[in-house]
């Protein structure tokens, strides 16, 4: 009897620290100051954007993605300018959860509304940290509207990371959305 006690205590234990680890796997790959200069290296300054995420904006993202808007869908938003104070394009941040924990990400766009790049700011998964390759990134270099950037057709999986990639998808794919509906004026 006293052994089963030892053993389930120990198998009890073992399982806190497998949640423990899970959770020490969170990696900060960048700060959103940093990732802005990556983005969009062609900006000289980033001037903060405040955005209107009401029903209608929310219900003209979700008729172009064709997907619901999350509640509390509030990215942060920088438009960036040339040494001449010409626009070149934005940067948004914003978040998505990949299996269970949140994947902070930035995309960038050219001021046509092209991406021109995203990236991972924060991966806090114990698996599928593999959507920070610049192959799979790279993916979304050049999409002008979420049409064109449809999980498992336009943008691949990566085994192992389905999760991660589908809703980082979506998650650029609002951003697209919100690029073409609020800020490309």
């Amino acid at each position: 009897m006293q052994r089963r006690r030892i053993l389930l205590r120990g198998a009890a234990l073992g399982g806190l620290a497998s949640l423990w680890s899970a959770r020490a796997l969170a990696v900060i790959y960048m700060d959103i100051e940093q990732a802005r200069k990556v983005l969009l290296p062609q900006a000289a300054t980033f001037d903060a954007l405040p955005l209107a995420i009401d029903a209608q904006v929310a219900a003209q993202i979700s008729a172009a993605t064709q997907k619901r808007v999350p509640a509390g869908f509030q990215p942060a938003a920088w438009t960036g300018r040339d040494a001449q104070g010409q626009r070149v394009g934005f940067v948004l941040a914003d978040r998505v959860t990949g299996k269970y924990e949140l994947i902070d990400y930035a995309a960038g766009f050219g001021a046509d509304g092209a991406v021109t790049q995203v990236e991972v700011l924060a991966y806090r998964e114990s698996h599928g940290g593999e959507i920070r390759s610049s192959a799979w990134r790279k993916q979304f270099a050049g999409r002008k509207t979420p049409a064109e950037m449809r999980f498992g057709d336009d943008i691949r999986n990566i085994s192992g990371a389905t999760l991660s990639c589908e809703h980082v998808t979506d998650g650029v794919q609002r951003l697209s959305a919100l690029v073409g509906i609020q800020l490309q004026k």
